[in-house]
């Protein structure tokens, strides 16, 4: 059997140990247009600010591939699939021959049109290892480096995190009304930006880069849409990211936003599946198929798909939206659709608020579809599987927002019912 694995971040890296757990024999090779060996993007920040070096950025351990007798095509890209002749077309003439195919391909940054951006340096996303290395170059070889980040989701919170911490002087410009507005609601993502100004990260909202300006062909600055100018030497476009299926053209794989699969993650081909950033798949709560690019649903896509390919006949259980911040030492957590909790169709909110900590509690015909810790991390792991199980929360909903949550606090018989499963629900 020979498996192929298009991609080598987190999805790549389950895949890959769940196929070796069910198949020791088969041929495995990950094909992947970066050079480096599995890593962790999560921690490019904090790469960026030196709080860690090259061999903290790796995801595994460095002898991964020997140990799970991998195949690794590094630097390679590919260009084509050819799902009749089951190969892949690759940008320096090679073909792959595959038997099942995990498309685990990621995302890319959204660019959009910015005038005076074509052309110039100090420009930059930063979505890889090598934006991170390019980043640091830059402000390593100017004086006085201040830059403006376009973006105030995660990416672009992050970056402008690490650019602090080696004393450049950061802008963040967000077009919604506050930052992380697709993973927390506006009391929050108020409070979040009050966390970055304590660190010296201003912050404007409800606005957005109109232009840039240059000098010798450098970044001097940008014009907002309010018309206000901010003098940078660096630029950085973080406002989000797409699924990387551009190369997918003509292959017959469906693709929507990200590319379709079912609930084995398969493809419309049999033998075929995708996994990860470029996967839309179901979302727990809504039941709907969407794209939704973060680390938790990468891996168990990973780990799924995987076991899938050698063999094993299991269900992704659905996407669940979860995000886990840390600003200033302070802990924020949100899990559950966002946008479902906000259309209020007759939902019960439960809100429990200080001036240190904000907790908030959506229920729908008993079910908590979306849950906000902020300055706490609790119990998650509880709350994440009460979400994920679909259990009513109706006997219990008042002691949701305690600090004293736990599996005691749940009424006895739900707690008897549990302990007869697989798992549990205290982890």
């Amino acid at each position: 059997m020979e498996y192929v694995i298009i991609g080598n971040s987190y999805a790549s890296a389950f895949a890959i140990e769940s196929i070796r757990k069910k198949d020791l024999e088969g041929k495995i090779t990950v094909i992947s247009r970066e050079p480096y060996h599995i890593y962790a993007r999560a921690a490019l920040h904090d790469y960026m600010s030196g709080k860690i070096g090259d061999r903290e950025m790796y995801y595994r351990e460095p002898d991964f591939y020997k140990k799970y007798n991998v195949n690794p095509l590094l630097g390679e890209t590919v260009e084509g699939v050819d799902h009749r002749r089951q190969i892949l077309y690759l940008n320096r003439g090679k073909t792959v021959h595959y038997d099942k195919l995990l498309i685990s391909s990621g995302s890319l940054p959204l660019i959009p049109p910015i005038k005076g951006t074509e052309g110039i340096k100090g420009v930059f996303t930063f979505m890889s290892w090598d934006d991170a290395k390019k980043i640091m170059m830059w402000v390593k070889n100017i004086k006085n480096p201040t830059a403006v980040v376009l973006g105030g989701g995660l990416i672009g919170i992050q970056c402008a995190e690490g650019l602090k911490e080696i004393g450049v002087d950061v802008t963040i410009v967000e077009l919604a009304e506050y930052v992380l507005v697709r993973a927390l609601d506006r009391n929050a993502g108020k409070r979040v930006e009050r966390l970055l100004n304590m660190k010296g990260i201003k912050v404007i909202t409800s606005d957005t880069v109109e232009s840039v300006t240059s000098v010798k062909g450098r970044v001097s600055g940008v014009t907002l849409k309010s018309g206000e100018k901010l003098s940078c030497n660096l630029f950085v476009i973080a406002i989000g990211v797409r699924p990387n299926t551009e190369f997918l053209k003509d292959s017959g794989i469906k693709v929507n936003k990200g590319i379709l699969v079912d609930k084995k993650l398969r493809t419309n081909f049999e033998n075929i599946y995708a996994a990860g950033d470029v996967a839309e798949a179901v979302e727990l709560i809504s039941g709907k198929s969407e794209v939704i690019p973060i680390i938790p649903s990468a891996t168990l896509q990973g780990k799924i798909a995987g076991a899938n390919m050698a063999g094993e006949e299991r269900d992704y259980p659905g996407t669940l939206s979860q995000n886990i911040f840390q600003f200033s030492g302070i802990p924020v957590v949100s899990m559950g659709n966002l946008f479902e909790a906000e259309k209020g169709d007759g939902h019960e909110i439960l809100i429990r608020e200080n001036e240190d900590v904000y907790k908030k509690a959506v229920i729908s015909n008993g079910r908590l579809i979306y849950f906000i810790s902020f300055g706490s991390l609790g119990r998650i792991g509880i709350l994440k599987n009460i979400i994920r199980m679909k259990i009513d929360v109706t006997d219990f909903k008042e002691k949701i927002l305690e600090d004293n949550f736990g599996f005691l606090s749940l009424p006895k018989s739900l707690r008897k019912d549990l302990l007869s499963k697989p798992g549990g629900i205290w982890v």
